[in-house]
């Protein structure tokens, strides 16, 4: 039982990685996939077999190696300077992605009630700072509250409103070209370079509390399965209602037309993913600035709003133009991580 546990546990922990507003919204998946339409299925198909392959690639390494360092990981000898630029990106990805879920909630506010983006963002920003001293187990438990409401939610939608108009793809869908994303292998190879690596940092200090090699295989195959469910129906959904992309969160404008209460519902879940994307990428960049530089933990009283403000400030240049822009840049890097990996693992395997 305490192994089905574990891998449930790890499974929505998976998931809920890759969940935050981009995801859950739509904007992103629309950027990647829906924006190429029926090409972007298989897109999104490639996508899922790669998080399964290098999901459980990743995990092993951390439970064969006991390694719980993003830089170490990626970078298998001591290479100082090689590992620096691993560590400075994967701190620059997880900060990229607390900017966009804070951009990601002011938008959500004011499309919902017409507040200020601006302050929404802010005191976005400060919860996450203030409950991000709860670690590890505060981000897991998190994470096991929301993803499952979050996928049963979001596929009802889904499957509401593709019965009530049917499917059937609109004649024009909006295509507006993204040069960084030339076409849909590119964009799904960008896809998961760019959330793997912003992962590791995450998932380190999950996977070596995580025994069983059969722990591994079933939590990442549940995640995968969570994630393909929820992001099946948003694409669906995406190529009925092509004008619901003009929103800053798609899927909430397709809730809001499923019911005021599935509106409503959705908005909670969707903060609530949000939160638990920030809060991850916020244990995780000060478990890896803490271990790295120790005389940081000592000035948490300082670096923690010091963290919160910037990323407030980040946050006012808007949550499309970020996604757009941010990611597509992260995932070309990220592409390198991966290999690392890759090679990583081939060499453990060798030596066992």
């Amino acid at each position: 039982m305490r192994e089905k546990e574990s891998a449930l546990r790890l499974g929505f922990t998976y998931a809920g990685c890759f969940l935050g507003a981009g995801y859950v919204s739509g904007q992103e998946l629309w950027q990647f996939f829906g924006r190429f339409g029926e090409k972007g299925f298989w897109g999104l198909l490639l996508a899922m077999a790669l998080f399964l392959f290098f999901g459980i690639l990743l995990l092993r390494l951390i439970q064969l190696t006991g390694i719980d360092q993003a830089d170490a990981l990626v970078i298998r000898r001591e290479r100082p300077l090689l590992r620096g630029m691993v560590g400075f990106l994967q701190v620059f990805f997880l900060f990229g992605i607390f900017v966009i879920m804070a951009a990601g909630v002011g938008a959500l506010f004011h499309q919902m009630f017409g507040l200020s983006a601006v302050w929404c963002s802010g005191i976005f920003c400060a919860a996450v700072m203030v409950l991000s001293l709860a670690g590890t187990a505060g981000m897991m438990a998190v994470f096991s509250a929301v993803v499952p409401l979050l996928v049963i939610c979001s596929v009802l939608i889904s499957v509401i409103t593709l019965r009530q108009g049917g499917w059937r793809q609109a004649a024009e869908l909006p295509m507006t070209a993204n040069p960084l994303l030339g076409n849909w292998i590119v964009a799904a190879c960008s896809f998961v370079s760019y959330n793997l690596f912003s992962s590791i940092g995450i998932l380190a200090p999950v996977g070596v509390q995580i025994r069983s090699e059969r722990t591994v295989w079933l939590g990442v195959l549940l995640g995968c399965v969570v994630l393909l469910a929820i992001a099946s129906g948003i694409f669906l959904v995406m190529q009925v209602d092509p004008a619901a992309v003009k929103e800053p969160l798609p899927m909430l404008a397709v809730a809001g037309q499923a019911g005021r209460g599935w509106y409503f519902t959705y908005a909670v879940l969707l903060l609530g993913g949000m939160f638990g994307t920030s809060l991850s990428c916020v244990v995780a960049m000060q478990h890896f600035c803490y271990r790295r530089f120790p005389r940081l933990a000592g000035r948490r009283p300082l670096t923690v709003p010091a963290l919160g403000l910037t990323a407030w400030l980040c946050s006012l240049l808007g949550f499309g133009e970020l996604v757009g822009t941010v990611y597509p840049i992260c995932g070309y890097c990220g592409a390198f991580a991966l290999i690392g990996l890759l090679r990583h693992r081939l060499a453990v395997r060798a030596t066992k």
